[in-house]
């Protein structure tokens, strides 16, 4: 993360109203696999937890859960539970690895695989319910939180009300935070508009299950690209995990463009306000690689 060209710090963070960090990469492809087995799982936990103790303190963090391997596929099984048979997953080995360092900044675990499929007939990696709980109960036993911030992606509400496992789910995590989506696309996969009014729906939708929202914008609103990979991925079908950014900003930054961008992050707040701001006072903000975009927003929407 940085702050225009220099890298950010906790204090940059803080300044800007953050209580928490979120360390992650991707879903996990950016992390380091060793291979699909208890050991390997504690040595590449332990390695990244130790990373992270020596460049970010000061701040609670959670620290993620890698999901995938670098080429896509799950680092273990998941259709299995957490720990069976005194057989441990490589996913305990990472957890057991990250503990196993003393952070004393530590709040808890973040779940990476974002498709809020999961544990459905619909999810490719056949995850099951069965590997969230023993994973869940597991982190708690220890006195740490699970987060988890599932997508929905252009999905109407119908498919979201049908297929997303999300309100099924939410249990075993101490928050969960719902990516609209909404700023990364402006079409819904009947081809219908994701206008103002379908973004309310969904944190209508949010708010009724206890469900909390992660606001959304990029590095295109300070004039640069794009670093996030999904937008720049091919526009998939309702069951794809990847989208195209529709809005405009990231191929051809332009003021014009910014300022629909701007338009469009400052829509979640108006869509909070309209539903009921009590029911989000925790929330999640994905805003990209540099901090000058939560500036930026703010300046024109301050309560963003």
């Amino acid at each position: 993360m940085t702050v225009g060209s220099r890298k950010a710090t906790v204090e940059d963070f803080r300044e800007r109203g953050f209580d928490r960090i979120v360390v992650l990469s991707g879903e996990g492809r950016g992390i380091k696999y060793s291979g699909p087995f208890y050991n390997s799982g504690y040595n590449d936990g332990r390695e990244f937890a130790r990373w992270v103790s020596n460049h970010i303190y000061g701040m609670p963090l959670y620290i993620t859960i890698p999901f995938s391997r670098p080429e896509g596929f799950p680092r273990d099984q998941v259709q299995i539970p957490f720990e069976y048979s005194g057989v441990n997953s490589y996913y305990k080995g990472w957890i057991d690895g990250v503990l196993s360092v003393d952070n004393t900044d530590l709040n808890g675990f973040y779940w990476s695989y974002e498709s809020c499929l999961q544990t459905t007939s619909y999810d490719g990696a056949h995850v099951t319910k069965e590997f969230i709980q023993y994973m869940s109960n597991y982190i708690r036993n220890h006195d740490q939180e699970l987060i988890w911030i599932p997508t929905i992606g252009d999905r109407t509400m119908d498919q979201i009300k049908t297929f997303c496992a999300i309100p099924t789910l939410a249990g075993y995590f101490n928050h969960v935070f719902v990516q609209p989506h909404y700023y990364q696309t402006t079409k819904l996969s009947d081809g219908s508009d994701y206008t103002f009014q379908e973004l309310v729906r969904r944190v209508g939708w949010m708010a009724s299950k206890g469900l909390s929202i992660e606001m959304e914008a990029d590095n295109s609103i300070i004039g640069e690209k794009s670093n996030c990979a999904y937008c720049k991925s091919t526009q998939g079908t309702w069951k794809d995990d990847h989208f195209k950014e529709k809005v405009g900003c990231d191929e051809n930054p332009t003021p014009e463009t910014e300022e629909e961008c701007i338009n469009r992050a400052c829509d979640y707040y108006r869509a909070i306000t309209e539903v009921n701001p009590s029911a989000f006072s925790t929330k999640a903000y994905y805003f990209d690689t540099d901090l000058r975009v939560i500036d930026r927003v703010r300046s024109k929407c301050p309560d963003w």
